[in-house]
């Protein structure tokens, strides 16, 4: 298992291996938003309110903890074991990579790669 640190190495790695395999080849995408009402994060919030009345403020230096959505990409290939794995937190990202995953979904799919419509009416007008 591969754990890429960019999302353009991702996408690049995946394209390759859905061109090497396109019929075994899967991509998963795993959306993890934490449950606010978790032990874990209702602990800290108690401390707050509790406070400590004896001792005055604690150390400033522990922020309380600020749950982050994650998006975890994974694309594998059960018959030769590659796994390629990427996770961020980062909106921008997030956002990038879901709408690149259709362009990855033609590759698994057989389909040919979508061409922009300025393109095909310049190859209209040039065979014409």
């Amino acid at each position: 298992m591969v754990y890429l640190s960019t999302s353009e190495e991702w996408q690049k790695q995946s394209a390759l291996l859905l061109q090497a395999r396109p019929t075994t080849t899967r991509i998963t995408t795993k959306y993890k938003i934490p449950n606010l009402n978790s032990p874990k994060y209702r602990q800290a919030a108690k401390r707050k309110r509790g406070g400590d009345v004896a001792g005055g403020e604690k150390d400033g230096s522990s922020a309380p903890k600020v749950p982050k959505a994650a998006l975890v990409l994974k694309a594998y290939d059960h018959e030769s074991g590659v796994v390629l794995k990427f996770k961020t937190d980062r909106a921008a990202d997030v956002g990038r990579l879901v709408a690149g995953l259709g362009r990855l979904g033609r590759h698994m799919a057989a389909l040919p790669e979508k061409t922009d419509g300025a393109r095909l009416a310049r190859d209209f007008l040039y065979k014409c």
